[in-house]
C-alpha cells in the first residue's frame, strides 16, 4: 500500500495525505483529515513501506485470507498444523465483503508474509491479484483452476464418485440436494450431473423432495452437506418412506461434520488434509520447490451401505410371516397360579399379540417389507389388529378375516421376574388352511425369507414349508404350542429355532442340549439356533458351534416376545447379507430390547434406535 493508494481511497491529493501524516495539517478540514488517519489506521499504512525487504529474506510468516460466509475450521486447522510442521506462523483474516478483503490483503503485504493463500469474496479479484503483484507479493488463490495460481478441491469428482456409488447399486433416477449459491456444493452437483449422463441415468432436475419422489419417482438422493442429509431424513420420516427400502440417501461432507445417528450412509471428505495440501503447496511456491498443479481429491469411499439398497423394484427382500395372530391379555402376577390356587393381578393389559404379529410388527419396525398371512374374526379385535399392522406398513392382502370365529387369544401370566407363561385359544387362527397359504403364493415369488410357527394347524404349517421350498425361501420356523413335528418338515428348514423346553419336547434322544441339536442336524436342517433366556443362545450348525450370551443391559419387565424380536432381527440382517454372527448380534439386542416394556409389540424396537445402540456399545467396548 503506497501513499498514492491511501489518496486514491480518500479521493484526496498526495500532498495531503502527506501533510495529514507528517502534522502539518493546518488549514485542512477535519473531516478531511479524519478520513485520512481512518483510511492509514485501516490499512495499516507506515510511510516508506515502498522499500521492500532484500531479495530472498523471509519472515516464515504466512497469510491465510478466508470467506467468513462458509465454515472453514477443518481446513484452518490443517492448514495451520502443516505451517506449524514447516515452521512458519500464520496471520488469519476473514473477510466478509470486497472491502473488508482489500484491507485484509493490503495489511498482510504491509506485515511482510512471505506469501498469500486466499480465498476471493468478491468479483474484484483480478484488481486483488494485481495489487499483490505489484507489491511482489506471492499468492494462490483457493478455489481457482488456474494452473499458475490456484489451489482447489475436487468436488465434482467427489459427486462422480458418490453418484457412481448409486449407480452401482442400480439406481437410474438420482436427485443431488444442493445449495446453488455454495460453489462447493454446486461442483458437487456438476459431478453428480457428469456421472448420471455417463452412467445414461437420469438425474431429476427439479425443486423439492416431494417433486422429485411424487413426480418423478426418484430412488436416492446425493445430500452436499449432512443438514441436508438430514433433511431428507426427516422428510422420510414424515412421508413414511423408508431409507433405504423406499429410497437410498448418499451424503457428502467433511468427515468432522458427519454423525452417527441417524444412520445414513456418507462419502467423507477431508478438509482438514486439504487445508494441509493447500499450505505445503503455497510453501512450496515460496521456497522455489517445484509445484504440480495443485489439485486435491480423496479416495471418495462410502463410509457404509446402511442407507443404500437397491431400488425398489429391483429389491429382493420381502420377509413372509406365517403365523397365529391374536389378542394378548397380559396379567402382572407375583407368581404362576397352583392347582386350587385364586391369585390378584397387579395390572392387566390388553395388546395386539402372537407370534405371526410380533415378528411381521418387529421385522417391519427394521425396515423390512413384510406381509403376514394368517386370519382374524370379524370383531373389534381383528379390526384393531389390523390396524396396527397398517400404522406398521405391514401387507395384509393374506390375512383371512373369518366370519364365524372370533379372533385368537393369548392369555399371558407375567411374573414379577419377567418370566412369562402362556394360555392359548386359537379361535381364528383355527382356520387358517393349506388353501389360505395356496391364495397367498404370489408373495412367495420376491420373497427372501420366511417365518413360520406352529401355532396355526398342521396343514397349513405344511403348506407353508412346500412353498418356500418351491420359491427357493429360506424358512425359519419356531415350534411352539405342539409336542411333535413331521421329521420330514425338518429336511426343508434353514433355520430351526426352540428354546430349551421346546428341544427337550421335541427331541426324541436323552443327552446334552448340544446332542440334541445335533440331532436335529441329522434330519436335515442347516442350523439350529436353541434360545437360552437369560443365558443367551447356543449355535449350531454342520461347521459351526458357538454359544452367545445375552445382552445383560438390559433389566427384563416382560419376556414374553424375546424370541419373536430375536427371530425378527436375525432374519432381517441375514436378508441383508450379513453374516451369521453379525446378525446373531442384532438378535440379541433387539431381544433385549423387546423385555423392557408390559406387552410386546409396544417394545419392539425401530432400526435407528437399535444400529445406534449396537454403534455405541461395540465403541465402548474396544
Amino acid at each position: 500500500m503506497t501513499i498514492s493508494d491511501i489518496a486514491a481511497l480518500a479521493n484526496v491529493s498526495v500532498s495531503t495525505v502527506s501533510k495529514i501524516i507528517n502534522g502539518k495539517d493546518k488549514g485542512i478540514r477535519d473531516e478531511t483529515r479524519e478520513r485520512v488517519l481512518k483510511i492509514v489506521k485501516e490499512y495499516r499504512y507506515k510511510p516508506y513501506d515502498f522499500i521492500k525487504k532484500t531479495a530472498g529474506s523471509k519472515n516464515f510468516l504466512l497469510g491465510l485470507v478466508l470467506s467468513d460466509k462458509k465454515n472453514c475450521y477443518s481446513f484452518q486447522n490443517g492448514f495451520l498444523r502443516e505451517a506449524e510442521k514447516q515452521g512458519y506462523q500464520v496471520q488469519l483474516c476473514l473477510s466478509v465483503s470486497a472491502e473488508s478483503e482489500r484491507k485484509h490483503i493490503a495489511s498482510l503485504c504491509r506485515n511482510g508474509v512471505d506469501a498469500v493463500l486466499w480465498e476471493p469474496v468478491s468479483d474484484d479479484a483480478d484488481n486483488q491479484s494485481a495489487f499483490m503483484r505489484k507489491n511482489g507479493m506471492p499468492f494462490m488463490v483457493l478455489g481457482s483452476e488456474d494452473p499458475e495460481i490456484g489451489i482447489f478441491y475436487d468436488y465434482e469428482k467427489a459427486g462422480y464418485e458418490a453418484a457412481n456409488i448409486l449407480i452401482a447399486s442400480g439406481h437410474k433416477k438420482i436427485h443431488c440436494v444442493y445449495d446453488a449459491n455454495d460453489e462447493r456444493e454446486y461442483a458437487i452437483r456438476r459431478g453428480v450431473e457428469r456421472c448420471c449422463f455417463d452412467g445414461h441415468c437420469s438425474y431429476i432436475d427439479c425443486e423439492g423432495l416431494q417433486e422429485a419422489t411424487a413426480v418423478y419417482g426418484t430412488s436416492a438422493f446425493i445430500c452436499c452437506s449432512w443438514d441436508s442429509a438430514l433433511s431428507v431424513y426427516e422428510y422420510a420420516k414424515s412421508h413414511k418412506f423408508r431409507i433405504p427400502r423406499d429410497i437410498s440417501v448418499l451424503c457428502i461432507d467433511d468427515a468432522e461434520h458427519i454423525k452417527s445417528f441417524p444412520y445414513l450412509s456418507a462419502v467423507p471428505i477431508s478438509l482438514s488434509n486439504f487445508g494441509a495440501f493447500a499450505c505445503a503447496c503455497l510453501i512450496n511456491k515460496i521456497e522455489n520447490r517445484k509445484n504440480t498443479f495443485a489439485v486435491y481429491s480423496d479416495p471418495y469411499v462410502c463410509n457404509h451401505s446402511g442407507s443404500i439398497d437397491l431400488p425398489f423394484p429391483l429389491q429382493k427382500k420381502r420377509l413372509i410371516v406365517a403365523g397365529s395372530i391374536n389378542t394378548d391379555i397380559l396379567l402382572a402376577v407375583k407368581n404362576y397360579p397352583q392347582t386350587g390356587e385364586s391369585i390378584s393381578a397387579s395390572n392387566v393389559s390388553i395388546v395386539p399379540g402372537g407370534k405371526g404379529i410380533n415378528q411381521a410388527v418387529g421385522a417391519a419396525k427394521l425396515g423390512a417389507n413384510v406381509s403376514l398371512i394368517g386370519s382374524v374374526g370379524r370383531d373389534f379385535d381383528g379390526d384393531m389388529i389390523l390396524n396396527v399392522l397398517h400404522e406398521n406398513g405391514i401387507d395384509t392382502s393374506a390375512i383371512r378375516v373369518d366370519a364365524e370365529r372370533p379372533t385368537g387369544k393369548a392369555y399371558i401370566h407375567v411374573q414379577e421376574d419377567g418370566e412369562s407363561g402362556i394360555v392359548l385359544y386359537g379361535g381364528a387362527n383355527e382356520s387358517v388352511t393349506a388353501e389360505t397359504i395356496a391364495n397367498g403364493e404370489s408373495l412367495f415369488e420376491d420373497a427372501v425369507f420366511c417365518l413360520l410357527q406352529t401355532e396355526i394347524p398342521t396343514d397349513a404349517v405344511r403348506a407353508v414349508v412346500n412353498t418356500a421350498k418351491k420359491h427357493k425361501v429360506a424358512l425359519m420356523l419356531k415350534p411352539s404350542a405342539v409336542k411333535e413335528i413331521d421329521e420330514e418338515l425338518f429336511r426343508d428348514l434353514d433355520y430351526f429355532i426352540p428354546n430349551r423346553k421346546e428341544l427337550n419336547r421335541l427331541c426324541p434322544c436323552e443327552g446334552s442340549l448340544e446332542e440334541k441339536a445335533a440331532w436335529f442336524l441329522t434330519k436335515g436342517v442347516k442350523t439350529v439356533i436353541v434360545t437360552l433366556g437369560r443365558e443367551g443362545c447356543y449355535v449350531r450348525t454342520g461347521q459351526y458351534e458357538r454359544r452367545f450370551p445375552a445382552a445383560a443391559v438390559f433389566a427384563p419387565v416382560d419376556t414374553t416376545g424375546a424370541a419373536d424380536a430375536f427371530i425378527a432381527a436375525l432374519a432381517v440382517f441375514l436378508s441383508e447379507h450379513k453374516s451369521l454372527q453379525d446378525a446373531l448380534s442384532y438378535a440379541i439386542y433387539a431381544a433385549g430390547f423387546s423385555t423392557t416394556r408390559i406387552g410386546v409389540v409396544p417394545s419392539l424396537v425401530d432400526r435407528a434406535t437399535l444400529e445406534h445402540f449396537v454403534i455405541h456399545k461395540e465403541d465402548a467396548e474396544r
